[in-house]
């Protein structure tokens, strides 16, 4: 009897999160910072709940160039042409995890708005 060893990675990714627009979390790069606690009220810095989403063109559902064209009109200068690299940044809420969930959605909204719009268009 052999150990089943193809069963594993099947059921990994399977198991990995999509988003809405069908972007894998397992390709989102998330950072923050972490600061030394303030002697003073109110104890933490100002940008302690700053979360950056970092993810590559690549990895973005766009398959058409109107699509492309609408998105990079939609992001702006958040795009490294360099990098072939998405970076939104969030500092809305007092919570990191409300600032990760809050890109998340941004990144969803972006997406299927471009998708959304060169299916009008065409």
């Amino acid at each position: 009897n052999k150990p089943s060893t193809d069963i594993a990675p099947d059921s990994e990714t399977r198991d990995i999160p999509r988003l809405k627009c069908g972007v894998s979390e397992s390709v989102l790069k998330f950072r923050t910072t972490c600061y030394d606690r303030l002697m003073l009220a109110p104890y933490v810095n100002t940008n302690e709940y700053k979360v950056i989403l970092q993810v590559k063109l690549k990895h973005l559902p766009l398959e058409t160039d109107l699509e492309k064209e609408i998105f990079h009109q939609i992001v702006g200068t958040r795009f490294d042409d360099t990098l072939s690299e998405l970076k939104l940044t969030s500092n809305q809420f007092a919570s990191r995890i409300e600032n990760k969930r809050h890109l998340c959605w941004m990144l969803d909204r972006i997406i299927i708005g471009a998708k959304r719009l060169a299916e009008e268009k065409e």
